[in-house]
């Protein structure tokens, strides 16, 4: 690298601050912006396509390649799919209690859009969650890292939550439920929790969050510069919490 190239100009002062000063040592202000995009070079989404397929079909690589050069493109596809596909489970619930209405467009689009909040509460916290446990043993990533790593982390969620929307679909039972009776509708719901369908959706989900585990440790590895041992604490904890929730969740509603 040149010594052009090693450096940094301040868009405030325009003094020039070496590579690797988050803060410019001239007028102190922020360089992490600069610092990033010039060790991070921007992709566009042909390029997020591309890594997604290699994550599936050559995932040793395609983990090196998105600790390296880390983006935000593939986490906004995965979280409009998995809000998709969680819209789409609520469409399921509606349509095995035969509530059929001209509303049902209107229900799951605002559906969508709502759900829209939870995968990207996951992504932020789950993000801050492994950051801070990596920067605790001595972890070397960037937060832009962190959150491209933990985004691409989250495609066996987006395939867990599209495939239980087919599954509940096709497989939950029939019901026929007076809405207007809350005790009914929370029995049927708990028929549903209990059924087939719901029973393997949990574990369905659950395995989704453990194999994100597995792509973020091997993500987080080279990225923060980790031991193994290292990058299974840093990743492993925020996941069993967030099982852990999940669990105590369904088992209390």
């Amino acid at each position: 690298m040149s010594t052009d190239e090693a450096l940094i100009q301040c868009p405030i002062c325009n003094e020039n601050a070496p590579q690797g000063y988050l803060l410019c040592p001239f007028c102190g202000a922020d360089l992490t912006t600069i610092y990033e995009t010039k060790i991070f070079p921007p992709i566009g989404y042909k390029e997020v396509w591309g890594r997604i397929g290699a994550l599936l079909t050559k995932p040793r690589s395609a983990f090196l390649d998105i600790s390296d050069n880390p983006d935000s493109k593939g986490v906004t596809l995965f979280i409009f799919a998995i809000a998709f596909g969680m819209a789409l489970q609520i469409f399921a619930l509606l349509m095995h209690n035969y509530f059929f209405s001209w509303r049902l467009p209107v229900i799951f689009i605002l559906m969508w859009i709502f759900s829209l909040l939870l995968p990207l509460f996951i992504w932020l916290i789950g993000s801050f969650a492994i950051r801070t446990a990596a920067r605790l043993l001595g972890g070397k990533a960037s937060k832009k890292q962190i959150r491209g790593i933990v985004g691409y982390g989250m495609l066996p969620p987006t395939l867990a939550s599209l495939f239980n929307a087919i599954l509940y679909v096709i497989a939950l039972p029939w019901n026929r439920t007076n809405i207007y009776d809350f005790t009914e509708v929370f029995a049927t719901m708990t028929r549903f929790r209990n059924s087939f369908a719901g029973i393997l959706g949990l574990i369905i989900n659950i395995l989704g969050f453990v194999v994100a585990g597995v792509f973020i440790v091997f993500m987080l590895k080279p990225a923060s510069n980790f031991s193994w041992i290292e990058a299974t604490v840093s990743t492993g904890l925020p996941v069993i919490l967030f099982i852990a929730l999940l669990l105590t969740y369904y088992f209390a509603t």
